[in-house]
């Protein structure tokens, strides 16, 4: 299975490294979300899925092509696949001319027999923000709720983000499977595993502090016992005065596993939105 899914992969990464982006489209689903470094909100659908590569199409070549540590885990009809990714321009002679450094989160379904991405994103190894950004933002007019898988998985990560906004970062490790791996805007490599985790939050612990968090256009993936959970997030701190001092934009991937009747954390992968390599 693991083979399977990471082959679908590899063949389709060598056609988009020669300029064709139609393998990717060809083995997404129709409910396809899509996070790229480009992008100010996600992709939603195969539709606005093709029409977004159909413009990349032909624009994008390079030779060098090295998938680091991939790892899948298979839960029934789902798959997560992880990795980091060096892309490569060569000269004539091999001489490099130029890398770029990845962090990548596929999440197949099988749908109807066939292995089908619902969920991508992608983002730089050691990020920095964009010195200006404008994002579209909805605003809601009115309380809002999360019901079913969504609302389970929304209330404990809302939860550990509580904690996490006042310098706690132990609620996301309460929440994480001993297996969890891990991308944020400063990890050089993936972290692998919930011991590892731990090392790197007890360097963050009482460091993070921020006023207000908004969760925005949350939004949940199922099958069967594995949730994709995938939204935008601000942090912001605000003035004395209650005026907002300044804000930092984020995508954030959770891909939640239930496991002993309880949801937990297999994969996090947390982006600037529009964030550039260092």
């Amino acid at each position: 299975m693991n083979e399977a899914i990471l082959s679908l992969e590899k063949g389709a990464m060598e056609r988009w490294r020669n300029g064709d982006p139609w393998a990717f489209v060809e083995i997404s689903a129709q409910d396809i979300t899509y996070v790229d470094p480009s992008l100010t909100q996600p992709i939603l659908g195969l539709d606005e899925y093709q029409a977004y590569m159909k413009q990349l199409e032909g624009k994008i070549r390079y030779q060098g092509s090295e998938f680091i540590d991939p790892r899948v885990a298979v839960a029934g009809d789902a798959a997560l696949l992880s990795y980091n990714y060096r892309s490569s321009a060569l000269s004539s002679e091999g001489a490099i001319l130029g890398q770029t450094l990845w962090n990548a989160t596929e999440v197949y379904f099988r749908r109807d027999g066939q292995w089908k991405i619902v969920h991508t994103h992608w983002s730089f190894v050691l990020q920095q923000l964009p010195k200006r950004l404008e994002i579209p933002i909805p605003v809601p007019l009115s309380p809002k709720e999360y019901h079913g898988t969504l609302g389970e998985i929304m209330a404990l990560e809302s939860a550990a983000m509580e904690r996490w906004r006042q310098g706690d970062p132990w609620g996301f490790i309460e929440i994480s499977a001993p297996e969890v791996t891990y991308f944020d805007t400063g990890t050089p490599q993936r972290i692998n595993g919930r011991v590892a985790l731990k090392a790197e939050y007890a360097q963050r612990e009482g460091k993070i502090f921020f006023d207000a968090m908004d969760f925005i256009d949350p939004r949940v993936q199922v099958s069967g016992e594995l949730a994709v959970l995938a939204y935008r997030f601000l942090d912001t701190w605000l003035n004395r005065d209650g005026s907002v001092s300044h804000r930092i934009p984020w995508n954030c991937t959770e891909v939640f596993r239930r496991m002993d009747d309880r949801w937990r954390i297999i994969h996090t992968h947390w982006s600037y939105i529009k964030g550039k390599r260092r």
